[in-house]
Formats: C-alpha cells, sequence, structure tokens
C-alpha cells in the first residue's frame, strides 16, 4: 500500500509538471536586426504608445515604443497557443489570442484574461537615440 502510494504521488507530480512544461516552453525563434523607429517607413514607433511588427523569432515580433528612448519587444507566439500569434487588440494595450482568447498587457507581457498563464517571451532591445537593435 505505502509503495502504490509512492507512485500515484510521482505519478501526480510528473502530470502537474509536464502540464506546466507545455505553456511555458513557448517557442523562440531567432532574432537580431536593427532598425531606425523614427523612419517614416515605421510611422507607428515614431510616437510613445505605437506598435509594429515584425518578421522574425517564432511567430513574429511585435515592438512597442514605451518612452521616447524605451522599446518593449514580444514573441508573437502565444504561451497557449503556441502556434497562433498574437494581436494588438483595438485599445493599443493589450495583445490577444485569436484562437484562445489569453490578453497580455503590453508593459511586461503578462497574461490579464484567458487560459494562459505564462508571459510572452521578451526579446532584448538597444535604442542609441537612433537604431533600434533587437535580439536574442
Amino acid at each position: 500500500m505505502h509503495k502504490l502510494r509512492k507512485i500515484l504521488l510521482l505519478l501526480a507530480c510528473s502530470m502537474a509538471f509536464t502540464s506546466c512544461i507545455k505553456e511555458s516552453d513557448t517557442p523562440i525563434g531567432y532574432v537580431n536586426f536593427t532598425i531606425d523607429p523614427n523612419s517614416t517607413f515605421y510611422y507607428n514607433l515614431n510616437n510613445v504608445g505605437g506598435y509594429e511588427y515584425f518578421i522574425g523569432g517564432y511567430k513574429g515580433v511585435v515592438i512597442f515604443r514605451f518612452s521616447l528612448t524605451e522599446f518593449l519587444a514580444y514573441e508573437r507566439a502565444c504561451p497557449h497557443c503556441h502556434e497562433v500569434a498574437v494581436e494588438v487588440n483595438k485599445s493599443g494595450l493589450i495583445l490577444e489570442c485569436p484562437q484562445c482568447g489569453s490578453q497580455f498587457v503590453y508593459t511586461d507581457g503578462s497574461p490579464v484574461k484567458g487560459p494562459a498563464v505564462s508571459v510572452l517571451r521578451h526579446y532584448s532591445t538597444y535604442y542609441d537615440g537612433y537604431n533600434l537593435h533587437v535580439f536574442n
């Protein structure tokens, strides 16, 4: 009986661990590009609060202009539905998965609604006042 209880406990722990692995292992792709966020080509990044989508990563990259000198870059793959790209909703402040309905706040990528419990994966950014480098 004691041995059966240990096996059941081990099985329960492994199932809990496995369910967490699925969401926390959101694929992340290679990202390494530089843009001039103040150019007219990236019109939406000219203003604080603006955003643009870029090719790269696993399902794409979304960049937000957080302040005049700060940018935030996220992987667009939903942590819950890996094969679906999140989109910025009408408010411009929330990223939403069109499949599962999970929503994430743009300031840190944390989930605020839906089945997703993991944050969006971040990419590093470096802005020298002229060019924005996005990389992992």
